[in-house]
């Protein structure tokens, strides 16, 4: 940056101002004080930027399992939108989870992702950023001979654990309310899977 090159550059021109003066030791001291400046300058704006990781689009797919009003399923999903700011997310996601070809149940909604705060490893140095995440939309269910639509609200969990560069490993939690006209569906789901920021 033009604060780190001024900052070197004065500093090596004291050093030669002084070393008529006062020698070599003078000469060392300034030119390591100049650089160590420079460091500073340097390194303040690049560690903001390194702790900012969420920027412009961003999607996310996976898969895993849950429970269906009791019983175990499988369960998959895909998301994607766009980042307000660091801290905010906001887009589409689509939720499909089943028991069998005859049990079936898909929620189409638009989400609202919040991060709250974030975690450095002192080990690895690696990210990891956990959100709260809510959703509301339309609920599809296929219960063997009967086909209903209804509301769905979605109210979920996730952390983000930067494997490197842009790309995430993210386990999901979701709980999940379909309303229809007869009846009320509640799901818990565990998902795993991949984002790009």
């Amino acid at each position: 940056s033009d604060e780190y090159r001024a900052a070197v550059y004065d500093g090596f021109d004291m050093a030669l101002r002084n070393r008529g003066h006062r020698g070599r030791q003078t000469m060392i001291k300034n030119c390591m004080s100049s650089l160590l400046l420079g460091c500073v300058l340097f390194a303040v704006p690049a560690s903001a930027q390194n702790e900012s990781t969420h920027k412009g689009f961003w999607l996310s797919f996976g898969g895993g399992g849950g429970w269906m009003e009791g019983e175990r399923s499988a369960s998959s999903y895909f998301r994607m939108g766009g980042t307000p700011n660091s801290k905010v997310h906001f887009g589409g996601q689509v939720l499909h989870w089943w028991q069998n070809d005859d049990i079936q149940h898909s929620n189409v909604s638009a989400i609202f992702s919040v991060y709250p705060f974030f975690r450095r490893s002192r080990r690895s140095g690696k990210l990891s950023e956990l959100f709260l995440k809510t959703g509301f939309g339309i609920a599809v269910a296929h219960n063997h001979w009967q086909d209903q639509t209804g509301i769905g609200l979605d109210l979920g969990t996730g952390i983000d654990l930067r494997l490197g560069g842009n790309f995430f490993v993210t386990p999901n939690l979701d709980f999940l309310l379909d309303f229809f006209n007869e009846s009320t569906d509640t799901s818990l789901l565990f998902t795993l899977g991949l984002s790009w920021h």
